[in-house]
Order: structure tokens, then sequence, then C-alpha cells
């Protein structure tokens, strides 16, 4: 037996206007489910075109996919009794992004931005109806927007000798599942143009599809040389979906870095602007490591080799011809990182991240070692199954950087391809002055 059942797409806020869109033409069966959309203002409305995807809510198998073009077409689904979860994707124009074939969808099937392609104003819905009347049923879907808006990008007194500059914010996400949730994460750079007096610009406004509890922003400048700097942040105040955000940085000779956010109202649920100063101390690039002022040397013996300091793992004591000494230290526990579906510079974005709010016994500036360092590791490994470290390294699938390169050692081979490698354990130098 089939049954009559309406649906109604609305934004997050129920609102203002309503249309019921139903057909006049006559319906075969005596089923169907028609749509209907309501809108808050004129200024917030819902993302067309929406597709709609229905999984039986018993064994989740996909039951069928319809698309809604515009508010003033209607959509007629023809159901039988039952329970379902209903899904709705508002944005989602079939030239912006790949779908799953209907022989392989699920619910967590990815809904994929096409290369060369900006996201759209995405909204998601989804709710579950159970069909037991004949006439009568009727669904409402609140569509919540999953997209924040880059709505304007400024960097100022940016360096005369500088070709190229770009922003990104991790974590961002190239993809969207059928149900709702985040899917690929996405490495991509915002091209900024150069408006001639050393600020550069967004051209326009684009919309990031982000996972924003921990959002970083790294700006990267590209020098005449082919030189490039990264300079990376983590912000102090989540960036959030259904919210728009400017970003104004300025570029500083010095080291200090500031990080201020404002919210105010908006058409949209408030807007963000993010303010900060950025420096050469903040900077990152090849195998640099930046505890390079001579300020920062500690007044004590420095530790001997192989053995531990402040419980981390010292791999080499190396004199300086300034007088002081140099300590790399291992770190001592091993970082996970899921590698499925993620490029080696979103990879690395998350890795860095992460260490830059790392902190053991007040020791910080933990990187990823280059190859050399991997390599001493290595070399000495034996002397660390010895010692007293917590957890024994494994030091052949560990990430380390080959100059600008996610490498990872294997038993038979030195370079093996990043994906193979799922833990990292970094290093950082201190200085001793004896």
């Amino acid at each position: 037996m089939l049954t009559r059942a309406f649906i109604c797409m609305t934004p997050w806020v129920l609102g203002a206007c309503e249309k019921e869109l139903v057909s006049d033409a006559p319906v075969i069966t005596d089923s169907s489910l028609s749509i209907i959309t309501r809108s808050v203002n004129a200024e917030e409305t819902v993302s067309f075109p929406i597709n709609v995807f229905v999984f039986n809510n018993e064994d989740k198998a996909f039951i069928k996919k319809e698309n809604l073009s515009d508010k003033d077409n209607p959509l007629e689904l023809n159901l039988p009794f039952g329970s379902y979860d209903v899904y709705a994707i508002g944005g989602a124009d079939g030239n912006l992004y790949d779908f799953p074939t209907e022989e392989e969808i699920t619910e967590e099937s990815e809904i994929t931005l096409k290369n060369g392609k900006e996201h759209a104003d995405l909204m998601t819905a989804h709710d579950v109806i159970t069909l037991e009347e004949k006439d009568g049923n009727q669904l409402t879907l609140s569509m919540e927007r999953q997209v924040t808006e880059l709505t304007q990008a400024t960097i100022k007194q940016v360096p005369e000798d500088v070709t190229e500059v770009s922003i990104s914010l991790s974590s961002n996400y190239r993809s969207i599942q059928i149900n709702g949730e985040l899917g690929s994460l996405w490495d991509h750079g915002y091209a900024l143009n150069d408006n001639g007096d050393g600020t550069w610009s967004l051209p326009s406004p684009t919309m990031l599809l982000l996972d924003s509890e921990k959002a970083t922003i790294t700006i990267s400048l590209t020098k005449d040389d082919g030189t490039i700097k990264n300079y990376s942040y983590s912000c102090t105040e989540e960036i959030k979906k259904n919210h728009k955000i400017s970003i104004t940085a300025t570029y500083q000779e010095d080291n200090i870095v500031q990080l201020t956010g404002v919210i105010t109202g908006t058409t949209w649920a408030g807007s963000q602007e993010i303010v900060f100063d950025f420096g050469e101390g903040n900077s990152s690039h090849e195998n640099g490591n930046n505890n390079n002022e001579d300020d920062d040397i500690i007044n004590a013996a420095a530790p001997k080799e192989y053995t531990l300091y402040k419980d981390c793992f010292v791999l080499k004591v190396t004199p300086n011809d300034k007088g002081y000494k140099e300590v790399l230290l291992l770190y001592n526990e091993d970082f996970n990182i899921e590698t499925k579906n993620k490029t080696e510079d979103a990879i690395l974005q998350e890795i860095n991240a992460e260490l830059e709010s790392t902190t053991i016994n007040e020791i910080s500036g933990w990187r990823l070692p280059n190859e050399d360092e991997a390599k001493i590791t290595r070399n000495i490994i034996g002397h660390i199954l010895n010692s007293e470290l917590k957890t024994k390294p494994n030091t052949n699938f560990y990430f380390y950087l080959d100059k600008n390169d996610l490498k990872a050692f294997d038993r038979n081979v030195d370079k093996r391809e990043y994906t193979y490698a799922h833990q990292y354990r970094p290093v950082t130098i201190l200085k001793f002055n004896k």
C-alpha cells in the first residue's frame, strides 16, 4: 500500500512565507510525497537545487534520489508504508559537484566538489518519517547552512619581493556526506590579488566547508626567488558555520602575533572579524626550526646524548661556533594521524596545527624531523630501545620531511610514499651555554 506524505523544506529558523507545491497532474498511484519550501526573509532563502535522498530506516537500504530545482516546481515521490530516513542537500548543483552513482550510494556517500570549482551555499536536513496512513502525512525538514563565507581577506605591508600571496583555513573540506557529515579534507589556498600598495586582497567572497572547532589560518608568501614561507596561526575563537568572516593581517618584522575576534549580527547567524599581525618569528619553510634566536639559550649544562631530558630523548648534542651547544630532542610519545582520503598538504597542515599547541614540561617548538634527523633516530634505535622512554619508537613508519616532501622510512625503501605512515614523533632543538 502506498501513502501520501508531505515534506516541508525550511531554513534553520522557520519564518514568514509559505507555499505548498502540489502538481495539478493526476497521481497514478494512491501515494505521493510533495515538497513545501519556506523562507525566513528575502535575504535568507533555501539553497536550490535540493537533492532529496530516501533510505529505508530499518536496513538503511537506498530507496531513491530526486531533485527539486526551485521553489516553483513541485516534487512528488511515491512510497509504500514504512519508516524512512529522508536527507536533503541544498545548493549542490551537478555542475559544481560529483554525486555517487545510485548503485553504490549509502548514507555516508560523499558529494564532492569538482576540480576548479568553489563551494556553493550548502544546506542540509534530515528527519525520519513513518508512513502508516494513506493521507495526511507531513514532514518538515529544517535546512541548516553548513558553510562559512569568507567575505574578505586583506594582507597588509607585504614585502616588495613577494610575487604571490594565498590564504587557507583548516580543517577545510572538499565534500559533504549525504547524512550531512563532513567528507574529505581539502588543502586549498585562495589566491589574493596585488593591489599595488603592499596590500593583497581576496578578489571575491568564497564559501568554506570547515571543521572549525580548532581553525588554523595559514598565509603563504612566495618570493621572486621562488622560496615560500608559511605563517600559520590557531584561532583563539571558533570560526562558525552560517557566519561570515573577515580576515585582516599585517606583516611585521618583529615576532609579535595578536589574534582578536569580534562577532556581530548580519542576515546570516553572525559575522566574525579576525585581525592579527604576523612576523618572521612565526614562519615556517622547508626544514627550518623556529628556535633561531640567541636569547633562548638555557643557562645550564647540556644533557648527554642517549639520555632523557625532561622526559624527552636526547638524540644528538652539537657544539655551536657561537659557544653554546645545540641539543636535538625526540618527543617521548607517538602522534597518530588518519591519512585516508587526505592529500600530502592536508596531512602537513594537520600535523603543523597539532604541533603548534604541543608542550611537554615547558618545552615547545616541536616539528617534524628532516631526513638527516630521522636517520639519526634510525641509526641509534638500539640506544632508544634500552632507554626509559615510555613508548618505544617504530621509526620505520614515521613521517619526516625531505625538503618540502612528506616521507616515511621503510625497512627496504628509504623514501616510501607518505600514505604508508600513520604516526610521527616530532623533534625540537634546545640551546645550552655549558
